[in-house]
C-alpha cells in the first residue's frame, strides 16, 4: 500500500471530488496558447514594419518612374522643337509669322489693335501654346469670349497694307 499524501486524506474524507485531470491540461494549453498568440503578434508586429517600409518604398520609386516618363516626354518635346529648325519651311513660316516678312510680290497686312499699335504676329502662336486642353474647351471659351466683348465698338482693328520690300 502507499502511503497517502496529506493533502488527499481530508479530500478522501471529505466527499468532495477529486479535480479532473482534463482540468489541469487545459490550463496547461490555454497558457501554451497565450504564448503561442504572443509569438504570433511578435512575428506580426515584425513583418507589419517591414511591409511599411516596403510599401513607401514602393510608392516613392512610383513617383519616380513617373517623374522620369514626365521628363522624357518633355525632352522628346524639345528635341522635336529642335528638329523643326532644320526644316526651311517652318524658319519661313516663323519669319513671316514673327518678324512679318513676306515673299517677292506679295502683300503684308499688319492688324492694327484698339491702342492703335500694330498687333504682334506671335500674339497667335503664343495664344495657341498657352491653350491646353482639349479642343472643345478651347472652342467654348472662344465662344464664351465672344459673347463678352472687351473691347469698345469703335475700336476696332484696322488692317493696313505694308509696302512689300525690293528685291
Amino acid at each position: 500500500m502507499t502511503p497517502l499524501d496529506p493533502q488527499e486524506v481530508p479530500r478522501a474524507i471529505s466527499d468532495e471530488p477529486a479535480p479532473a485531470p482534463s482540468t489541469a491540461r487545459a490550463v496547461s494549453a490555454t497558457w501554451r496558447l497565450v504564448a503561442l498568440a504572443a509569438v504570433i503578434a511578435g512575428v506580426a508586429l515584425l513583418l507589419a514594419t517591414s511591409l511599411r517600409v516596403y510599401f513607401a518604398q514602393a510608392n516613392e520609386l512610383a513617383e519616380i518612374r513617373s517623374q522620369i516618363a514626365t521628363e522624357k516626354d518633355k525632352i522628346a518635346d524639345l528635341e522635336d522643337k529642335l528638329n523643326r529648325w532644320n526644316d526651311d519651311e517652318y524658319v519661313r513660316s516663323i519669319a513671316r509669322v514673327r518678324l512679318g516678312w513676306v515673299m517677292p510680290g506679295e502683300v503684308g497686312y499688319h492688324v492694327i489693335g484698339a491702342d492703335g499699335q500694330p498687333l504682334e504676329g506671335d500674339t497667335m502662336e503664343k495664344a495657341a501654346e498657352e491653350s491646353p486642353g482639349p479642343w472643345w474647351e478651347n472652342m467654348w471659351d472662344s465662344v464664351r469670349i465672344a459673347d463678352q466683348p472687351t473691347a469698345k465698338p469703335s475700336a476696332t482693328p484696322r488692317i493696313t497694307p505694308s509696302p512689300s520690300p525690293t528685291p
